[in-house]
């Protein structure tokens, strides 16, 4: 796995062996990324950080900051080893890793640098429809990341997208494909 475009492009990121821990697949990130445009600039959240390879993918692009929550000891030594090899590449972006449970936004909204204008959501496909709907019906966490861009990855599990479908908490929602992984994307409101 590795960093595709931008200031740190081809430094490899390092990554848990468990099965916990799916990182997007490099094709659908790319056309993922490609697809949403210039990040010059944009505070990113990643929750359910993983390896932090979303975050990261975007401050190698030029994001300001770049906010990584996860609560795993072990992805969290590997998402810290991570911004070590992409800030020694040369990118500016403030990157900042946060212990917290990303289904408690009360817990990391306070330490944001700014609000956010993009959030990733990639949590273990197992909960993923769980953990949607938790946060989606948080009431803090929609109105501090209102018009904030969701892009929430899809499980590829049969009938996973019914967890999905008539969200109320999302503008513009729409599923859309990317190197055979599937993401959907809306507007918090």
């Amino acid at each position: 796995m590795r960093i595709i475009a931008g200031t740190a492009r081809n430094i490899e990121l390092d990554a848990p062996t468990d099965w916990e821990v799916r990182p997007t697949a490099i094709r659908a990130r790319k056309a993922l990324f490609d697809s949403l445009g210039d990040f010059s600039g944009m505070t990113v959240l990643d929750l359910f950080a993983g390896t932090g390879a979303l975050a990261l993918e975007a401050a190698s692009r030029g994001a300001a900051a770049v906010v990584m929550v996860e609560n795993d000891p072990r992805h969290l030594k590997c998402i810290r080893e991570n911004c070590r090899r992409v800030a020694a590449a040369g990118t500016e972006s403030r990157m900042t890793v946060l212990d917290f449970d990303a289904l408690v936004p009360a817990r990391y909204l306070d330490r944001l640098p700014a609000p956010p204008n993009l959030v990733f959501a990639d949590p273990p496909y197992s909960r993923s429809g769980a953990h949607f709907g938790a946060l989606t019906s948080d009431a803090r966490f929609r109105a501090e990341l209102s018009g904030a861009r969701l892009v929430w990855e899809i499980p590829d599990t049969p009938g996973a997208m019914g967890d999905f479908l008539g969200n109320e908490a999302l503008n513009d929602a729409e599923f859309r494909r990317f190197g055979g992984t599937m993401f959907l994307l809306g507007k918090i409101k």
